[in-house]
């Protein structure tokens, strides 16, 4: 079960989606402060404890927002927002700010985030530098997507589309949550998260395209504390290009920032997408840097159908949790595959379609792991 409340803990919500043997939750509460902290816990076991915010949730959005400034025109847009202050409320509205760029550098407080909110309206792309934040209701189109990095932020309700960047960057985030946004035809990445205690739930990613030889997936994560719950990821295809890409519905490899650990993965669907629904990739430094205490990655409950070889790729990244996806897909060899020193793994009640392996461990990953109870076997 969630973790208590306490006194200390100002909390209005708790996540309590039930996977497995995993609780994990969602971001349904509501109360004052933009973002929320879910927190990090490193016991021993093959399953993370169920996480619960220890910081406030969003705000209370069921009402029309009270507007402490209303803005239809470009040229208003600077002064709206360098005029923004803890608490108020920025609102965007009409058809005269498509080419517009919106930056904000002005911080909200903990329990009085500066909120913009939108009523659909397109602008280019959004800029967020500073803490406590809340983006609204925008539709993003045609320019750099969502970029936010900050403490206690809040991304939700929006569609980005159409972009030259990733849709949503989340880069770096605490304590921060980015849910029920729409991402579809953007380039790189739907949605690409680094720092800690960071929730994405509820979010519809689609259509990710590869520019310049890139890359295109849905989901890129980095960091630790990460809850990356209920979300859809479709429709990303390797074909129409002379370097085709990779396409992955959830990625992560070495970075030059700290490790990735206490990630958790769940409930989400991936579905024709033309490589992986998982890969994560240790091959410089095989993640070395995290805790052996717990996963590094609990990836529980997912349903994948993806179009590669295998469905989930784990590559000299040790101690990851692979317990109770659904896998299938019309190319699929085997359903897993864990090579190169991935040791300490568990892959347990996992499941594969048309009778294909569900589980291929080399030799080097042996060690320290728990494979059982997968079908086939």
């Amino acid at each position: 079960m969630a973790e208590p409340v306490t006194r200390r803990h100002r909390m209005m919500r708790v996540w309590v989606t039930a996977l497995g043997v995993l609780l994990v939750g969602g971001c349904t509460g509501q109360s004052s402060s933009a973002g929320q902290n879910p927190q990090t816990d490193q016991n021993s076991g093959s399953s993370p404890s169920p996480s619960s915010p220890n910081s406030t949730a969003a705000p209370n959005q069921s009402g029309p927002p009270d507007c402490r400034h209303t803005v239809s025109r470009a040229d208003d847009v600077p002064a709206a927002l360098n005029a923004a202050s803890p608490g108020a409320t920025v609102c965007f509205t009409g058809h005269d700010l498509a080419d517009t760029d919106v930056a904000m550098n002005r911080p909200g407080s903990a329990n009085a985030p500066v909120r913009l909110f939108a009523d659909g309206t397109t602008v280019r792309s959004i800029h967020i530098s500073a803490d406590h934040v809340i983006v609204e209701g925008f539709t993003v189109a045609g320019g750099d997507g969502l970029f936010a990095k900050g403490t206690d932020l809040a991304v939700r309700h929006n569609t980005i589309q159409d972009t030259q960047r990733s849709g949503i960057t989340c880069d770096p985030c605490q304590n921060s949550i980015v849910e029920d946004n729409t991402v579809r035809h953007v380039d790189t990445a739907g949605i690409w998260i680094s720092g800690q205690r960071i929730a994405v739930s509820h979010n519809n990613v689609s259509a990710t395209v590869a520019r310049d030889n890139g890359d295109a997936d849905g989901m890129r994560f980095f960091g630790n504390g990460l809850r990356i719950t209920d979300n859809t990821i479709t429709d990303i295809s390797a074909t129409g290009y002379a370097n085709p890409p990779h396409p992955d519905c959830f990625q992560t490899y070495d970075s030059n920032g700290p490790p990735t650990y206490d990630v958790v993965i769940a409930g989400n669907t991936c579905r024709n997408v033309d490589a992986q629904c998982l890969i994560a990739t240790g091959d410089r430094s095989g993640n070395h840097a995290a805790p052996t205490g717990g996963p590094s990655i609990s990836f529980i409950g997912n349903t994948c159908a993806s179009n590669g070889a295998q469905a989930v790729n784990v590559r000299h990244w040790p101690n990851i949790e692979l317990r109770d996806n659904k896998i299938s897909g019309p190319n699929i060899t085997r359903g897993i595959i864990i090579i190169e020193g991935s040791n300490g793994c568990v892959v347990v009640g996992n499941t594969t379609a048309d009778g294909r392996p569900t589980v291929d461990i080399d030799n080097s990953s042996q060690q320290g792991s728990q494979v059982e109870h997968n079908s086939p076997g």
